[in-house]
């Protein structure tokens, strides 16, 4: 027979909640406490024997007995409770469970009063961090204070785990430090590294101290060793100073680093990265400088800032692990390292931002001639009812100082007010249409010649009108369809929009006006424009629920024809009044194929003018294949590919080139080897960079290789090229 009681014995489970639960080992092998909920309601106990003695006070229970609160659990052969000396042990199959968390042991010992007791032959998992530690016996010394002997730790599943840390007393004080005595790592159940004594710390906080190492190679410099100490400041700031020695004796000597980070309050919030280098390969010093800043003003006014430095050309190449990601896409595909420095406010119809912008053109050898924003001011007025009629206005206005060293500058003033008028028609037609005047004035200075310091102004009326519709067709997926079955679709809805428009701009001779920037050269426009829109729209269910529907593609095919001025003319004078056709589309069938691309073609020769693809390829393997492709208005020509390839269920090959076709040369070639574990990661990254334009860069081969300890660190870092 089983009995059941809801005596005020929690006490079962306060083992769990001041002792048991305080074991995992957290990253950077720091044990911390794990959260456990003291929960609510009554505590319930349950045994096939439960009895009471009133002379000594005591609860006994035998048989099956479990403990429940809340979500806590425990199960044991035995339980005994001393309600006159809060003394309570349980022991014979003891397990406590706390959600996914589950504490093992053969016996464990309590007070409620001192809260001290021990734990013996515990085995402790942690799901959240996925961490088995095991302990001949777990002793509670005092507030937070515990002693472990005979314990190991690892973050592997197996029974026999590919890697595990064991000591033979490990003596710990939460929020503080531990001592490790006799710690020996093992691999592969084999012994490779012993330390006598250790001492880390337990704080939850982060901590003052050096990081791992990172080891590469390279065939022009020798070994790289690249260091680390982290500076934990405050709670709001923090910082990172680096040492890295590039090269043996041949080598380019030491490079230092600085990153500091600060986070003064939840609106405002930065990074400043600094690196030098006395280079002794290219003779100079070398450095480069990055800062990104965000903060909130007040009257919800706002200011971000992102400046970035380099000392030289050729540092983005040479150093592209210093770079943040958008300014190394932007030095490698635009050729350029771009500041920015902008603030402004948003209200509910308007917007005005204040920014300057300052460039680097990395092709030139000097940017004395380069043209920078400084500032531009820019107000606009989103699109509002006019006077409360069926009329919309807006209205955008810009102001820019386009300063240089050397050269002609100039202030413009560009202001565009505009009317729109959208209705539907027949409740079928939508029909919107839009007339403006553009008023752009000028004001040139430093001209040496004294022509072009003058006022100047330029009046361009624009409109356009467009008609489109909308159809469309649900189909209810078919059972035998495959697609349908992988994406878990009940339904596809497939929707074309066809439309057509004109727009006209009226010619302006804009000859004698400077030129910085598109804006500065309105064509004359007289044309119409047609073409079509088509969506293909999933609504899916999972697990029998029905969720919101999912655009899983989306092609658009548009050309123009003009009614004035032909877009080009071919080799006999003859005008080309058929614009290029022009095609975009996007695939988001994820996780397993997303892509988009665009297109430019002409009608007239078939030749493609423009065309540029991203598609990436992924299988229920996990192997993955991406490929892009640039060719725009044959500026930037390349193709990039990455591919990662799973051979053994534990081994990945990766694989990644870019290639640049306009100067038919190789810019770099990435091959790795990275073998996945479930608790460990060992890659190696071999790199071959190609030579430059420049006669100081010439071609370059390096290899780096990285570890991981799941749950502990990593030494060396992953190529970004490998995170597909």
């Amino acid at each position: 027979m089983r009995y059941s009681t809801s005596v005020v014995v929690f006490v079962l489970v306060l083992f769990g909640v001041l002792f048991g639960a305080h074991l995992p080992w957290a990253d950077g092998a720091n044990i911390d406490a794990l959260p456990m909920t003291r929960g609510e309601g009554p505590v319930d106990i349950e045994a096939d024997e439960l009895s009471y003695e009133k002379d000594g006070q005591r609860y006994e229970a035998h048989g099956h007995v479990e403990v429940t609160r809340g979500d806590l659990l425990l199960k044991a052969d035995h339980a005994r409770l001393s309600m006159a000396t809060k003394d309570m042990m349980a022991w014979g199959n003891v397990t406590l469970r706390e959600g996914e968390d589950v504490l093992e042991c053969e016996r464990l010992e309590v007070n409620l009063d001192t809260r001290l007791g021990k734990v013996y032959q515990a085995r402790l998992f942690l799901k959240d961090q996925n961490v088995h530690i095991t302990g001949g016996e777990a002793e509670k010394l005092g507030e937070s204070r515990y002693r472990i002997r005979e314990g190991t730790f690892t973050t592997c599943d197996a029974k026999r785990p590919a890697w595990k840390f064991a000591v033979k007393e490990l003596e710990v004080t939460l929020g503080g430090s531990g001592v490790a005595k006799g710690s020996v790592f093992y691999l592969e159940g084999i012994p490779v590294l012993y330390l006598p004594v250790g001492v880390f710390s337990l704080k939850n906080e982060r901590e003052t101290g050096f990081l791992l190492p990172n080891i590469g190679y390279s065939n022009k410099f020798g070994p790289d060793v690249r260091t680390a100490f982290y500076w934990a400041i405050a709670k709001n700031m923090d910082a990172t100073f680096y040492l890295n020695r590039l090269g043996d004796n041949r080598g380019r000597g030491f490079e230092e680093g600085l990153e500091y980070r600060y986070a003064f309050t939840k609106d405002t919030r930065g990074q400043a990265n600094f690196y030098f280098i006395d280079d002794q390969i290219y003779e100079g010093n070398r450095y480069a400088f990055f800062y990104k800043h965000h903060q909130t003003l007040p009257q919800d006014f706002y200011l971000k800032g992102d400046f970035n430095y380099v000392s030289d050309n050729d540092y983005p190449r040479d150093f592209d692990q210093n770079l943040p990601s958008g300014t190394d896409i932007d030095s490698r595909s635009l050729k350029q390292i771009r500041s920015v420095l902008f603030g402004g406010k948003n209200w509910e119809h308007f917007s005005f931002v204040a920014e300057g912008m300052a460039f680097r053109d990395l092709t030139q050898a000097s940017n004395d001639e380069t043209v920078q924003k400084l500032p531009q001011l820019s107000f606009f007025a989103h699109p509002q009812t006019f006077f409360r009629t069926p009329l919309f206005f807006d209205f955008s206005s810009t102001y820019v100082d386009f300063w240089r060293v050397k050269g002609v500058k100039s202030h413009r003033v560009d202001l565009l007010p505009r009317v729109s008028y959208p209705v539907r028609l027949f409740n079928v037609l939508k029909l919107e249409s839009e007339a403006g005047l553009r008023e752009t004035l000028y004001r040139a200075y430093d001209d040496p010649t004294g022509r072009l310091n003058k006022w100047k102004s330029r009046e361009i009326p624009e409109g356009a009108v467009q008609v489109s519709t909308e159809f469309y067709r649900v189909h209810a997926a078919s059972a035998s369809s495959w697609i349908s079955h992988l994406f878990r679709v009940d339904k596809w809805m497939h929707t074309v929009e066809p439309l057509i428009g004109y727009r006209y701009n009226t010619r302006v001779d804009q000859e004698d006006f400077p030129l910085f920037d598109d804006s500065d050269r309105i064509p004359y426009t007289n044309e119409i424009t047609y073409g079509f829109s088509q969506r293909l729209v999933g609504k899916p269910i999972r697990e029998g629920v029905e969720s919101g529907p999912q655009e899983f593609a989306k092609l658009k095919i548009f050309q123009s024809y003009s009614v004035g001025d032909p877009f080009e003319r071919d080799g006999n004078g003859k005008g080309r009044y058929f614009s290029d056709v022009v095609g975009e589309l996007w695939w988001r069938f994820g996780p397993y194929v997303s892509a988009h691309g665009d297109i430019g073609m002409s009608p007239y020769d078939g030749n493609i003018k423009r065309l540029n693809g991203l598609i990436t390829l992924r299988d229920w393997r996990n192997d993955a294949l991406q490929i892009e492709y640039r060719n725009t208005k044959d500026s930037v020509k390349g193709i990039n590919l990455s591919t990662r390839l799973k051979t053994i269920t534990p081994l990945y090959v990766h694989g990644g080139i870019r290639y640049n076709l306009k100067d038919r040369a190789w810019i770099d070639k990435l091959y790795g080897l990275e073998y996945q574990a479930q608790c460990w990661t060992l890659g190696v990254v071999v790199e071959d960079k190609g030579a430059s334009t420049t006669s100081f860069n010439t071609s370059e081969f390096t290899v780096q290789i990285y570890f991981n300890l799941l749950g502990i660190g990593s030494v060396g870092n992953r190529a970004g090229a490998m995170t597909l």
